[in-house]
């Protein structure tokens, strides 16, 4: 064989090479990129502690959300302000919330009927957190979570803190 039949071979198999290389790229970056994330469950953790760090500074439990006079439980917008959240999201879920949070506090002699209580958000959502999760119909309900922590107030008394949270956006973050 001459050297320009071995050259025609050589870069017949280099071609081959670039090819299989070209494609091995492709392949990864449509995997990469061509699946879904879904960061709600991360989300409706970071919200859980938010909520916990808003309430509860190194273990004492913040006066104003045990003074009556001061903190009213129903009002989102003052319990968004104090703990300086921002609920707003993209303009695609303008009609409806796609949070959920609950929050009560309970002493420890009654453990079963909160003494303060206050959530917000989205109602519906908090449903979805008690659905029997595993089953693929079910992917696209709210991711939640619940924390629960002692604390204590200005006087020493103890408390059980619960928090739930759920987080929707299931048409952003669900395919």
């Amino acid at each position: 064989m001459n050297k320009k039949g071995t050259d025609k071979i050589l870069s017949i198999y280099w071609f081959v090479i670039l090819i299989i290389v070209a494609g091995g790229i492709f392949g990864m970056v449509y995997n990469f990129y061509g699946s879904s994330y879904d960061v709600r469950g991360i989300e409706s953790e970071i919200l859980s502690e938010k909520i916990a760090d808003c309430i509860s500074i190194k273990g004492t439990i913040d006066a104003d959300f045990l003074d009556k006079d001061n903190f009213d439980p129903q009002n989102e917008e003052l319990f968004a302000q104090k703990c300086s959240f921002n609920f707003n999201v993209e303009d695609i879920y303008e009609d409806e919330s796609q949070y959920f949070y609950e929050v009560e506090f309970f002493t420890l002699d009654d453990t079963n009927n909160p003494q303060i209580y206050f959530s917000g958000g989205n109602l519906n959502w908090k449903n979805d957190c008690y659905l029997k999760k595993g089953d693929e119909g079910y992917s696209k309900l709210a991711k939640c979570n619940e924390r629960r922590f002692y604390a204590l107030d200005e006087d020493g008394a103890q408390y059980l803190i619960k928090i739930l949270s759920a987080i929707g956006k299931s048409e952003k973050n669900v395919k």
